[in-house]
């Protein structure tokens, strides 16, 4: 049997008729350099974060030790509050968890990444530190090191240790 053609009598299929490929996805946007002069402790630990390679990453704690500056709860908060493009799926809890709703929005992009992961029980896989933690001491990455010590140098413990956007100190 014979099936008519699609579309309309003249066999044309209507543009919504056809199937869209998806766009090409994007890459996030860079986040803007730290701002020059003075930083808080948030810019320096958001600006230490941007250097974490693709697939690696470090807990809030360690970003904290990496800079010498600051803990694991502002680690968290500067994350949290981080411009556009901070790459904030690549810091992550001591276990290699994320908070809340942010685990499954940083899935794709640890996908895309090919970041190490473990299974969860009973949720999101979670980074694997084991195999992806960074630390440049260790890597030997002597330009990420020369921007730390950069970063943490221009730490004004003047301006307050959070963002001044927030209008928040500890």
């Amino acid at each position: 049997m014979k099936h008519p053609p699609a579309g309309g009598q003249d066999g044309l299929v209507s543009s919504a008729a056809v199937p869209r490929p998806a766009p090409p996805r994007r890459a996030p946007p860079l986040p803007a350099a730290p701002p020059e002069g003075p930083l808080t402790v948030a810019e320096a630990l958001a600006a230490v974060a941007c250097l974490v390679p693709p697939g690696r990453a470090v807990s809030y704690g360690a970003l904290a030790r990496i800079l010498g500056r600051g803990g694991a709860r502002l680690a968290g908060r500067a994350m949290a509050e981080a411009d556009p493009g901070t790459p904030w799926w690549r810091v992550v809890r001591a276990d290699g968890s994320l908070p809340g709703d942010l685990a499954a929005r940083a899935a794709p992009e640890r996908d895309r990444e090919g970041t190490p992961l473990r299974p969860a029980a009973g949720g999101l896989p979670r980074v694997d530190l084991a195999r992806a933690a960074w630390d440049p001491h260790d890597d030997g990455d002597g330009p990420a090191l020369a921007a730390i010590a950069d970063l943490a140098a221009r730490v004004d413990h003047g301006r307050g240790s959070i963002s001044p956007a927030s209008g928040r100190t500890p």
